[in-house]
C-alpha cells in the first residue's frame, strides 16, 4: 500500500505541503523575504503552506512570491516522454559554454516562459563574443597596450553612468533581465565609440567598473581575457586532478571536473 506512519489521529501519509514550511523556517526564520517556485505550485501548494505557517507562528510567512513560468524546448513542453529532455551536462558535451548557457536562461523575464531553441545558443554566443571583444579592448587601453588615436581632451563618460542607472532600474522593475540586457549592449556600443575616438585611461578603469557591476548580477562575462591567454593556475589544478581520475578510470570524477572548469568558461577536449 502507499507509504504512512501510525499517529496518535490514526493512520497518516507525509504531506509535501507541511514539509516545505518546515524546511524553510527550519532554515530561514518563521518570516523570511523571498520564496520561488514553478507558477503550477501557486495552487494548492503555497496556498498551504502559508496557511500552516501562518497558522502556527501568527506571522507573515513569506514577504515576497516570484512564481516562474515552464521551460519549452523548440515550442514544445520539455519532458523525458517527448525525448526533448537536456540536461546541463548534454549542452556541455556538445560543445557549450555554462556562461553561453546561462545567457540564455536569463535572457527571458521569468515570468513569461522561455522557449530554449539551439539557435538562442548560436546568438548567445555570438553576443557574449561582441561583450567580450569590448571588455578586452577596454582592459588593452587601460595597461597601455593600445596606440591612441584620438586626442587627449577628457572625453564625455555620463553614457556609462546613464547605461548603470537603466539597468539597476530594469534589474529593480521585478528582474527585468531582458530590459537590463538592453542597456548593456548600449554600453558596449558606446563604449566601442568612446574607445575609436578618446584615451583617458581614468575614464577607460570607470567604465570597466560599470561591466563589472553589471555583471555582478548577471555573472556571463569574461574579465582579464587578454592576461588570460594562459590557463590560470586554478584551471590547471582542476585539469590535473581530472587527469588522475582519468588515470584511475574514476570516469564520474572526471565528469563532474570537466562540468566544473566548463562552468569556469573553459572547454576541455580530450
Amino acid at each position: 500500500g502507499p507509504v504512512g506512519w501510525d499517529s496518535p489521529w490514526g493512520r497518516g501519509r507525509p504531506g509535501w505541503h507541511i514539509e516545505c514550511s518546515a524546511m524553510s523556517m527550519k532554515y530561514l526564520g518563521e518570516t523570511f523575504d523571498l520564496h520561488t517556485g514553478g507558477i503550477d505550485n501557486l495552487f494548492p501548494h503555497h496556498e498551504n503552506e502559508i496557511a500552516q505557517a501562518e497558522a502556527a507562528t501568527g506571522k507573515e510567512f513569506v514577504k515576497t512570491w516570484m512564481h516562474c513560468a515552464h521551460l519549452k524546448v523548440n515550442g514544445e513542453k520539455m519532458s523525458k516522454s517527448a525525448g526533448n529532455f537536456f540536461t546541463l551536462r548534454d549542452l556541455i558535451e556538445k560543445g557549450w559554454s555554462g556562461r553561453e548557457i546561462r545567457y540564455v536562461l536569463i535572457n527571458a523575464h521569468y515570468r513569461s516562459g522561455l522557449n530554449f531553441a539551439f539557435d538562442a545558443l548560436e546568438d548567445a554566443r555570438k553576443s557574449l563574443k561582441r561583450i567580450d571583444e569590448c571588455v578586452e579592448r577596454l582592459e588593452n587601453a587601460i595597461s597601455g597596450m593600445h596606440e591612441t588615436n584620438g586626442t587627449h581632451e577628457t572625453a564625455d563618460i555620463e553614457f556609462a553612468d546613464k547605461a548603470l542607472q537603466d539597468f539597476a532600474a530594469a534589474v529593480n522593475d521585478d528582474l527585468n533581465i531582458p530590459k537590463a540586457m538592453a542597456s548593456l549592449f548600449e554600453l558596449v556600443r558606446q563604449t566601442n565609440a568612446y574607445l575609436s575616438h578618446a584615451s583617458d585611461a581614468s575614464h577607460e578603469s570607470r567604465i570597466l567598473e560599470v561591466f563589472k557591476k553589471m555583471d555582478s548580477v548577471l555573472g556571463v562575462i569574461f574579465f582579464g581575457k587578454a592576461a588570460k591567454a594562459e590557463v590560470p593556475a586554478e584551471i590547471q589544478t582542476l585539469l590535473d586532478a581530472r587527469a588522475e581520475a582519468r588515470k584511475a578510470k574514476n570516469w564520474g570524477e572526471s565528469d563532474r571536473l570537466r562540468d566544473e572548469i566548463a562552468a569556469k568558461g573553459w572547454l576541455v577536449k580530450d
